[in-house]
């Protein structure tokens, strides 16, 4: 079995007069990205540093419901929201923290210690964020709707 695998991300840009870059990635239709707001950016486009903090929150998401299926966890809704926090150093601009704050609803208080050990094991198995410098704070809110 192989253990070491590339992943391709591939796009064609274009833009005209200023206007957001127009990119088309591999795995999507079309999407405009930009520099961030303080960085130039008009505010109205994805830009780098939210595209960061999403592959973060998404991969923490889908590490997650890997295990919800594979411990049969039935739940009602699942929300989450991420933040990033720059600080300019010495070298340049770095994330400084992550922070992940997700929130499950659940229709059986029964699946609680499950869910509870499914977000553990997200935060512990999560590619992306145990592949960046800064640290990754992930936690998780259980609720029960009976």
């Amino acid at each position: 079995m192989q253990h070491e695998r590339a992943y391709i991300f591939k796009n064609t840009v274009s833009q005209k007069n200023g206007e957001s870059a127009k990119v088309q990635f591999s795995s999507l239709e079309r999407m405009e990205i930009e520099p961030a707001a303080e960085f130039g950016g008009g505010g109205k486009a994805m830009n780098p540093e939210e595209m960061f903090v999403a592959a973060i929150n998404g991969c923490l998401m889908n590490t997650f419901f890997y295990f919800v299926r594979k411990f049969k966890i039935e739940f009602l809704s699942y929300n989450s929201l991420a933040e990033g926090r720059l600080e300019k150093q010495s070298d340049g601009f770095r994330f400084i923290s992550v922070k992940v704050r997700a929130r499950i609803a659940l229709s059986e208080i029964e699946s609680f210690e499950k869910v509870h050990e499914a977000g553990r094991l997200a935060e512990k198995y999560c590619l992306v964020s145990r592949s960046v410098a800064c640290p990754v704070d992930y936690k998780l809110e259980i609720e029960s709707k009976e």
